[in-house]
């Protein structure tokens, strides 16, 4: 792949995902210092919504660029790994400011990043699928429906749907806590 085919594929849409969520969180931190209440309610709801549109729903747009641009199977793992990658480690670098480094990147493991893998997991399937039936109506000899694009969109929506419905999400966050007090303590200091 040559740098202009790179640029095109992969750096364009990850720097267009990753601006929207800088940007949304920009200007949803922006809308908390404004006096007009309706304003701020507004700016907040949709520069939220962009934010978390960004993160959970970023993976397709950044894989099919990155598929339909040539660009191999690792490569198009980590493009659509930035974005959210970058999220959690935000919200990694809030928590240093009262836990210790290995407390911070124990966080990476909590349930709404498992979550968000997830989903990326499934999204990036689908987005294989997609492209898989474009190439197919352009003409190209390729299979839409190959082995490992249907295993990873069922395994990852079985997976997805399992931790979510298990307990409603409660019993993955207390195997997380029971990690974290088996390895930090219960954070409590008496």
């Amino acid at each position: 792949m040559d740098k202009q085919a790179f640029r095109q594929s992969v750096v364009v849409p990850v720097s267009m995902v990753f601006l929207v969520m800088v940007c949304s969180i920009l200007m949803h931190r922006f809308s908390a210092t404004l006096d007009s209440d309706f304003i701020q309610r507004t700016l907040a709801f949709v520069f939220g919504t962009t934010f978390f549109l960004a993160v959970a729903f970023g993976t397709p747009f950044v894989y099919a660029f990155a598929y339909l641009g040539g660009a191999s199977l690792k490569l198009r793992i980590l493009a659509i790994s930035v974005t959210p990658f970058a999220w959690a480690t935000k919200e990694c670098i809030k928590i240093y400011e009262s836990h210790t480094i290995l407390e911070c990147l124990y966080w990476y493991l909590n349930p709404l990043n498992i979550w968000l893998v997830l989903l990326m997991t499934l999204e990036a399937g689908l987005a294989d699928l997609y492209c898989r039936r474009l190439r197919k109506k352009q003409g190209d000899d390729v299979r839409v429906a190959n082995p490992a694009s249907l295993a990873v969109v069922s395994i990852s929506l079985i997976l997805f749907i399992a931790v979510y419905s298990w307990g409603k999400g409660e019993n993955i966050y207390v195997i997380f806590l029971k990690g974290y007090r088996y390895f930090f303590g219960s954070g409590l200091q008496v």
